[in-house]
Formats: structure tokens, C-alpha cells, sequence
């Protein structure tokens, strides 16, 4: 599974209060699907933020009330990077399967406080499929360090999750029988974690994180999936202007 989406999750929100932040991460994540090793991707972390528009990637949207306000309602779209290159994989079955493409979706949000929930639909043909999620992060600050723990639970219906742990009958046809065709029905998952921003100085931060995903143990019976659970480590620079 592609990782990107876990680090920017990560970083999310987690940058200094400035209109603009530009900066690098990498982010060294596990896989979910069988004999495929720990990935290690460097990624740019770029925001711009108005009272309004939005740009936080690997989001782009629209605030109907200004950033600072209590509560929000947001709509936009987000590149949603989860996915699996079948060729990462050592096993020579799988390598034949399709490649598990990432999706364009289209979001609306609601804040209130800490807490954030999501609607996504994806609007790029890939899978046609959508999530939900609700989620919380609240910033602690100490010291230099501004220290963000934050929990996600998100619902992925049966086309979504079938994109990424199904395998269908011309897939299992192309690897002779070896691995059989499968159908998967909606999963969820749950994705905690903690951020860590560190101020190197006035406009640039260090930032770290950590954070763990456990999915349903239903994704176990896709015979492509070796594991229901990632751990992601991260590590970046960014820039504020």
C-alpha cells in the first residue's frame, strides 16, 4: 500500500500559524499485502491557507466561515494516495495482479473544536466507492515543541475497500487459480497517533510523528493481505513565509 496519505495525514494542520509553509518529509511505513517490504518515501508538505480557500496537500477547499471560527463547514477535493503497486511486492503471484490506483475525492466537512467529520466521494472513476471519518487532534504546546495527539475512524464501503484487498476472477485467471478471486465488504479502520512540530527558529520547524492504523480483521480473509495493521514514523522540514 502506498504511504503517502499516511504522512500527510501526519502533517495535516501540524505547521505554524503562517499563511504559507513549504518543506520536504519522509515517511517509512509498512505494508499491508504479502511478502511486500517497509516503504520509504520522500514527499513535499506544501499549505496555503486564506480565511476561506484552502490548500493543505494533499487537500485543496473552501471554508464557508473564517479559520479561526469554532466550528467550520469545509468542501473540496483531496488526492487520496491509498493504493498498491503490485510490482513492490516479492511474491510473482501478485506481481501479475492490478495496480490499486490512487483517487481523486470529493470532501465536505464539518468542524466543530478539535473534532472534525468527512464525507468523501470518489469522483476520478478509480472505484467508485466513498469513506466517512470522524476525527479529533488537539495541539499541546511544551516548551519549543507543539505536541498534537490525534485519533481517526474511518468507514470505507465494499467498492473502496474491493479496490484495495479485492482481487477479481481476471485477476485470480492471470495467476492461474494461485491466488483466488475475492470480494470484500466495507471495513473500517482506526488510526492513532502523535505529531511533534519544534521550533528551530521563527519561520522554521522541525516536525516529527508517529502514528498506527489497525483495519478490520475481516481484510485478513483477502488472500492478497498479510497484516491489518501499519505503524508510520515521519520526519520533516518545512518553511514559513
Amino acid at each position: 500500500m502506498k504511504k503517502a496519505y499516511l504522512a500527510l495525514l501526519l502533517t495535516t494542520s501540524a505547521i505554524a500559524q503562517a499563511e504559507t509553509n513549504l518543506g520536504i518529509i519522509v515517511v517509512k511505513s509498512e505494508s499491508l499485502y504479502k511478502d511486500t517490504d517497509s516503504e520509504s518515501t520522500f514527499l513535499p508538505n506544501l499549505s496555503y491557507e486564506s480565511d476561506h480557500f484552502f490548500l493543505r496537500l494533499p487537500e485543496v477547499g473552501y471554508r464557508f466561515f473564517p479559520k479561526q471560527s469554532p466550528q467550520n463547514i469545509a468542501i473540496g477535493l483531496s488526492y487520496e494516495s491509498t493504493g498498491f503497486d503490485p510490482d513492490d511486492s516479492d511474491n510473482a503471484n501478485i506481481r501479475q495482479l492490478d495496480d490499486r490506483d490512487a483517487s481523486i475525492m470529493a470532501f465536505a466537512s464539518y468542524q466543530l473544536g478539535p473534532v472534525t467529520t468527512k464525507v468523501a466521494q470518489d469522483v476520478s472513476g478509480e472505484h467508485d466507492g466513498y469513506y466517512a471519518q470522524i476525527s479529533a487532534g488537539y495541539p499541546i504546546p511544551l516548551g519549543s515543541w507543539r505536541v498534537i495527539p490525534s485519533i481517526a475512524y474511518r468507514y470505507m464501503d465494499s467498492k473502496m475497500s474491493n479496490h484495495l484487498f479485492g482481487v477479481s476472477q481476471a485477476e485470480s485467471n492471470r495467476t492461474g487459480g494461485a491466488i483466488n478471486a475475492y470480494d470484500t465488504e466495507a471495513v473500517s479502520s482506526i488510526r492513532y497517533g502523535v505529531r511533534g512540530v519544534y521550533s528551530l527558529s521563527d519561520n522554521v520547524n522541525l516536525l516529527l510523528g508517529i502514528s498506527h492504523t489497525q483495519f478490520d480483521d475481516k481484510i485478513l480473509k483477502s488472500p492478497i493481505i498479510e497484516d491489518n495493521s501499519i505503524t508510520s514514523l515521519l520526519a520533516g522540514v518545512s518553511v514559513s513565509f
